[in-house]
């Protein structure tokens, strides 16, 4: 030690001597230096150090009671160095010249003693200090003994007190530990603080102090240290085991207040819970609803305690400490089960109350009105009303009762409805419903009006639905026949047997005709008993009078037909079997007799026979003209093959013909035959006579056939046809001129050839052909023209009678019926009678024209044709405006058809029945297909199960198409309606239509926008898979790649192997990025931002986890090629074995890695990625094998 002199000049520091004090095991070494003037005091050694504190409380006692001794030893010597100072003093006194030096010296070492024992004091200081740390240590650590023994003792309890005294226990322990704790960190404190503060007081840091003081300090900090772990393994083992009692004591008092709970259920509502009394009167039900309301209050209070203990078991249940929970739990759902049961019962008690009590006030009401009414009823039976009127008023009567009754009797069965067998209060209320029942009863046979008038009624109304139902299944028996046109046939019998046919079928509609008849009657006499509902039968007999009507006359112009049809064919079938009976007799040779008598006898029989034969051939052949004539003014419709019919009948007339004209021969040879017997001479004289006759009778006949005045063709039907009949009358004497012309010119012939001299009966025979042939030509025009005037007027009789009963007349549309049967039938009979009429016309037109052109031919006959020529012109103005009214009718009942039968499908198609359901169903089959994709998991939600939904979405596309040709069409025929549809009744049409077209259009825009969806998604499954693929083959291959390099052993291969891999590696990265981004973008655009961002968080992950791994083997690689630079190889040559057995090493671990490769690739397989990129992967990744390994070979 050196010390600077008051001179400034530098002095030595010299030790002038040691002094040692030594107690116990505690020892110091004091140093006396000098330096110039200056005498200083260093504590040289101290043994223990003076921050030593000792590892325990008696080690620290033990320093204290040696530092104790030493302070005392030294203490002893203070006197010594008193004395030394006086001794300086005096010596300086002696010595004026030393004066300043021995006075210098001895405030130093006076200042170095106080130093001194300063520090020693501060040494005891410190010991006392660590003496009281180590006893608060020391009780620390007792009392963490006692709380371990507490810890370690079974702590059981019997009750909620016991165990909040043991939680008190816990408490107390805790606050114990803690206090400890705090005083013993806090004397840590200060002893750690009072060792910094002695280490670095004085001048100088001595190096064994700091040492002393971190050894010290490091004692007390893991003293501290290892006290503080054991309480706080005690805190938390006091504190876990506190929770655990708490929760005990939590569940305990639960339990306890469950069990109150439970007692005040049984004490104040268990009993009434099972009370079952509604009361047996209104007055009974008020009290018990009274005593409800209390009971209400009751239990509204015990539900609040229930809700609170409700809460506290949900709070202890929600609590993640709580261990033990199930008993509570059962508990709770118990107790809960308990108060809903409270509450149903009070609720169901309540409702019961309260219906019983509504039953009551209802059936009170009810009593009062029946009361009303049996006083009436009363008053009724007394005025002596007809039936229908007394019907009526019971009827309202019985109405009144039910309507009294049935509130009551509803609410009554109803609460007994609720109830079984063992309930207490169904006897009363069944008693009241039964007394109700009977009041009822009693006052219905007090109305028996109304049931008479009922089964009266009823009787009628089933009649007439019989009728009725008779009178349609007879229409539709008789109707399909009539439908057709009938075939007269061909021969007689299959005639008669048509024509006996539809005598049957027209006695059926007679017969039907009388059922309609009858239910018509039965129509008017239930007019007074229900006016509506005969109303509506009203219109169902009248459209079927109509069909019937139809159908009658119908069968009657078809009987027309046939009749005429049969009788001609019967009276042609007889005319020739009496023609060949004639001709048999005309053969025989009965005539051939000498007796001029017998002859004479013979000859005017058979001329009367075949007189009255050709009487019947005219007969017929009329019949048969008649016959056509009809035909031709009936409707085409009725006669299935008319033409055959007409052949049929003209081939006979011609027979007929044919017939006569043989008959006229074969008499006039027999009669030859029988003047044969004759001489010429009389036979001359015969034919002179018979010229005279003839002559005379052709002459009378020509002026008969010459009527008196003109003949006015246009005149009364009644004049024509005597004017026909009257020339029908001399067609017989005609055909008898004709015969007898005949005759006259076969006798001349004859006579001429017997040489009898024939100029001059030539010449008159001759006259007389022409006389015969004129009155022939007369007959023929008279004929033609009558049987076409008469035809003519005929048939203008018959559009007479048509427009007498306003058949022709063209009714208005002003409805639109809404009905398409019966828009049908009125179109079908409009249109066959239409038909009808406008064959009349043109039938009527044409003989009125043919007429007219027979008559401006050059004839001999008397006629006029002016009124004719005017009746045509009015007819057929008459026919040219009823067609035209007649077509407009026909277009409008046409429109008419087509909008009921375009109406009824719509609502066919739209309502229900088609088009509607189809597309409910398709739209719920849709959703449910949506609903089933959307529940499945994402994992589920393959690609092979998204193309399976695009599959199932396309078929549901393609029934939209189908289902929109449909409406389409719907919308086609409802346009084409409204346009033919006068009136504005389509508005409703054409709507459900648009919103059918709306509704259709929004679904397809759905599944069109839900197709586009499932597109992009499997766009965007592709893009994974693509993605998953290309990280699963870049892993493979930076793990084949880093263990090829593992075997690379020159910088060759490492160079080579990290050529390649960069080779086949990184232009694939941006490909991938570019495939990220459109995964990316379109992951956003389905999901949306925040939803896409997450759905693409694992993909962008792990495409930054294969790039880290590809980047950190080219790392890996780089770092293996410069570390191979530093070795020295040491064998240039390989050795060749060594060489083969790496050869086979890397082919075995080449076919274990390819297998492994195509494994993995077969798995991917069975999710379909892109095959493309995928062939291109395992191209390039085979690639890289085989140049690894011929590297790895060189």
């Amino acid at each position: 030690m050196s010390s600077e002199a008051s001179s400034g000049e530098q002095f030595s520091t010299t030790t002038v001597s040691s002094v040692a004090v030594q107690a116990g095991n505690s020892r110091i070494v004091i140093a006396i230096l000098k330096s110039g003037k200056w005498v200083q005091l260093q504590l040289a050694e101290a043994e223990p150090n003076l921050l030593e504190i000792g590892s325990s409380q008696d080690e620290t006692k033990k320093l204290l009671q040696d530092h104790e001794q030493l302070l005392v030893r030294l203490k002893s010597l203070e006197d010594q160095v008193w004395d030394l100072l006086r001794e300086a003093d005096k010596t300086a006194e002696e010595n004026k010249e030393q004066s300043q030096v021995y006075d210098a010296m001895a405030e130093t070492l006076g200042d170095a003693w106080d130093a001194l024992v300063i520090v020693l004091e501060k040494r005891r200081k410190l010991l006392k200090i660590t003496a009281v740390f180590f006893e608060n240590a020391l009780e620390f650590a007792i009392k963490i003994d006692q709380v371990e023994e507490f810890l370690q003792n079974s702590q059981e309890f019997e009750d909620v007190e016991s165990l909040k005294e043991l939680l008190q226990q816990h408490e107390h322990h805790t606050k114990e530990l803690l206090e400890k704790s705090l005083a013993l960190l806090n004397k840590s404190h200060e002893l750690t603080g009072f060792i910094d503060e002695f280490k670095s007081d004085g001048p100088n840091i001595n190096p064994e102090l700091i040492q002393g003081a971190h050894s010290s300090c490091l004692k007390i900090d893991s003293l501290l240290e290892l006290l503080q772990d054991r309480r706080r393994q005690l805190d938390k083992y006091l504190k876990h085991q506190r929770q655990g009692l708490k929760q005990v004591l939590q569940i305990c008092q639960w339990h306890h207040q469950e069990n109150q709970v439970t007692s005040l259920y049984k004490k104040d509502l268990r009993d009434y819970l099972h009370k079952q009394n509604l009361g047996s009167s209104l007055t009974e039900n008020k009290e018990l609803l009274c005593e409800h309301k209390e009971m209400e209050f009751k239990a509204k209070e015990w539900n609040f305690t229930v809700g609170q203990l409700k809460a506290e078991a949900l709070k202890i249940l929600l609590s993640e400490d709580y261990a033990e929970k199930e008993h509570l739990k059962l508990s709770n759902q118990k107790i809960t089960l308990l108060q809903e049961e409270v509450c149903r019962h009070m609720e169901e008690r309540k409702k019961l109350l309260q219906e019983a009590s509504d039953f009551f006030n209802a059936a009170n009401k009810a009593f009062d009105v029946l009361g009303g009414i049996e006083a009436y009823i009363k008053l009724l039976n007394e005025e002596g009303l007809s039936l229908p009127i007394l019907a009526m008023k019971h009827e309202e009567l019985q109405g009144e009762i039910k309507a009294c009754t049935t509130d009551a009797l509803q609410k009554g069965k109803a609460l007994v409805g609720k109830g079984d067998s063992h309930s207490s209060w169904l006897p009363g209320i069944q008693e009241m419903i039964e007394y109700i029942q009977k009041r009822v009863d009693q006052l219905t046979r007090q109305c028996p009006a109304y049931t008479e008038f009922s089964l009266k009624k009823q009787q009628l109304t089933a009649s007439l639905e019989d009728y009725l139902k008779k009178v349609s299944m007879s229409i539709k028996k008789i109707s399909p026949i009539l439908t057709i046109g009938m075939d007269p046939g061909s021969c007689l019998s299959e005639s008669e047997r048509i024509l006996n046919k539809h005598l049957e079928l027209a006695n059926q509609a007679k017969e039907t005709s009388h059922q309609l008849e009858a239910a018509v009657r039965i129509i008017k006499e239930g007019d007074e008993f229900e006016p509506e509902e005969m109303a509506t039968f009203s219109n169902k007999a009248e459209l079927l009078n109509e069909e019937l009507k139809t159908l009658s006359k119908n069968i009657s112009s078809k009987l027309d037909i046939l009749k005429a049809y049969v009788a001609f064919l019967k009276s042609a079938k007889e005319v020739n079997d009496d023609a060949e009976r004639l001709k048999e007799f005309f053969k025989s040779d009965a005539l051939h007799t000498d007796n001029e008598m017998e002859n004479k006898t013979v000859m005017e029989t058979a001329e009367t026979q075949w007189q009255t034969v050709v009487k019947k051939i005219l007969s017929t052949e009329n019949m048969g003209h008649g016959f056509l004539n009809l035909v031709n003014m009936v409707n085409e419709n009725l006669i299935l093959k008319s033409g055959n019919v007409v052949g049929v009948t003209k081939e006979a007339l011609d027979n007929l013909n044919k017939v006569k004209e043989d008959l006229t021969e074969i008499w006039t040879t027999w009669k030859l035959q029988i003047n044969q017997v004759k001489s010429i001479k009389q036979q001359s004289w015969k034919l002179k006579e018979q010229f005279k006759k003839t002559t005379h009778s052709s002459k009378i006949l020509q002026e008969a056939l010459k009527p008196a005045t003109t003949v006015d063709l246009g005149s009364n039907l009644h004049i024509l046809l005597d004017l026909q009949k009257k020339i029908n009358q001399m067609k017989p004497e005609f055909q008898q001129l004709s015969a007898e012309v005949e005759y006259m010119v076969k006798l001349s012939e004859l006579l001429s050839l017997k040489g009898v001299p024939g100029q001059e009966n030539s010449e008159k025979v001759s006259e007389l052909i022409h006389l015969h042939q004129k009155i022939k030509d007369m007959m023929t025009e008279y004929d033609d023209i009558l049987n076409k005037t008469v035809k003519f007027h005929h048939v203008k009789e018959k559009m007479d009678c048509l427009i007498k009963s306003g058949e022709l007349e063209i009714p208005e549309t002003n409805e639109v019926p809404g009905d398409a049967h019966q828009v049908k039938l009125h179109l079908t009979n409009t249109l066959e009678k239409h038909t009808h009429i406008r064959h009349l016309y043109k039938l009527a037109l044409t003989l009125g024209v043919d007429i007219l052109s027979a008559v401006q031919k050059p004839c001999c006959l008397n006629v006029s044709v002016k009124n004719l020529q005017q009746e045509l012109a009015t007819l057929e103005n008459d026919s040219i405006n009823w067609s035209t009214k007649a077509d407009k009718y026909e277009e409008e009942l046409s429109h008419n058809f087509q909008y009921c039968t375009t109406k009824e499908e719509i609502n066919e198609c739209y309502k229900g029945l088609e088009l509607r359901e189809s597309f409910k169903d398709l739209k719920k089959k849709f959703n449910n297909l949506k609903f089933n994709y959307t529940k499945k998991t994402e994992k589920a939600r393959n690609l092979k199960v998204l193309k399976i939904q695009i599959q199932q979405v396309d078929m549901y596309a393609e029934k939209m198409q189908i289902l929109r040709k449909k409406a389409d069409n719907l919308e086609k025929k409802t346009t084409s309606c409204v346009v033919n549809q006068p009136d504005g009744n389509v508005g409703v049409l054409m709507e459900t239509v648009r919103e059918l077209q709306k509704q259709l259009n929004e679904f397809g825009r759905v599944v069109e926008d839900y197709k586009q969806n499932l597109d992009l998604m499997e766009h965007l499954q592709q893009l994974m898979e693509e993605c998953q693929y290309w990280y699963e083959e870049a892993s493979a291959t930076v793990i084949r790649v880093g263990k090829y390099s593992a075997e690379c052993k020159t910088q060759e291969a490492v160079e080579i192997l990290y050529k390649q891999f960069n080779k086949f590696i990184q232009p694939t990265v941006p490909q991938q990025e570019e495939r990220i981004q459109q995964f990316t973008d379109l992951a956003k655009r389905l999901y949306g931002f925040e939803e896409g961002s997450k759905y693409v968080e694992k993909v962008v992950a792990k495409h930054e986890e294969v790039l880290d791994s590809i980047n950190e083997l080219c790392n890996s690689l780089k770092q293996l090629e410069r570390e191979i630079e530093k070795d020295v190889l040491k064998e240039e040559t390989p050795n060749i074995e060594c060489f083969v057995e790496e050869a086979i090493i890397i082919q075995k671990e080449q076919a274990r890695n390819k297998q492994e490769l195509y494994k993995d690739v077969s798995q991917e397989k069975e999710e379909e990625p892109n095959l493309e990129y995928k062939e291109n992967c395992q191209t390039l990744y085979k690639n890289l094998d085989i140049k690894l390994y011929n590297k790895e070979k060189i």
